[in-house]
């Protein structure tokens, strides 16, 4: 198996680079790319400083939406660049190289987005897609239920539908 980039994969982390080596720092040597969560290790991240972080993501999510860099794989008319996987493996593999904050925005924009894109209204393309690639707003995913934990199997909230509604009936911790 070939890991060579092709000529165009090639230009594509280069440009990337050249980006990234204007906007963000190196990582030192002995920088470790996890450290970026050292501090919300034991819970030790609370108040102003996850704020902070909170802030920090959100700034340079927002810049690299405003470079085009936001969401590689996203398509152009929702503000991504139309790139394929190998472009965003490029991106992520460059992006490692520097000290940038936290992706926090990966259940939005790799799980919502997508979904909201194939699925969701015209209204609801307006009003989530572009918040959530400029990092405006951080999407999670609920799944811990009282009796249940994260086993998803024995989770008892169910959506049934009413009319023209659904009707959700459960709680989530």
């Amino acid at each position: 198996m070939d890991f060579n980039d092709t000529p165009q994969e090639a230009e594509f982390r280069a440009e990337a680079n050249r980006w990234l080596s204007q906007n963000a720092k190196p990582r030192s040597e002995s920088g470790n790319m996890m450290s970026m969560f050292a501090e919300a290790e034991g819970g030790d991240l609370r108040g102003e400083a996850e704020w902070k972080m909170v802030r920090d993501a959100q700034a340079w999510q927002r810049k690299k939406a405003d470079a085009g860099w936001g969401v590689i794989t996203w398509p152009k008319k929702f503000g991504g660049r139309s790139g394929n996987i190998m472009q965003s493996v490029i991106w992520g593999q460059e992006e490692s190289k520097f000290e940038t904050p936290a992706n926090i925005f990966m259940i939005g924009i790799g799980m919502a987005g997508p979904t909201i894109m194939t699925h969701g209204t015209n209204e609801q393309k307006d009003r989530y897609l572009e918040p959530m690639l400029r990092g405006e707003e951080v999407w999670c995913q609920l799944f811990s239920e009282p009796g249940a934990g994260s086993d998803l199997a024995g989770l008892r909230t169910r959506a049934v539908k009413d009319g023209d509604d659904w009707v959700i009936n459960g709680q989530k911790l």
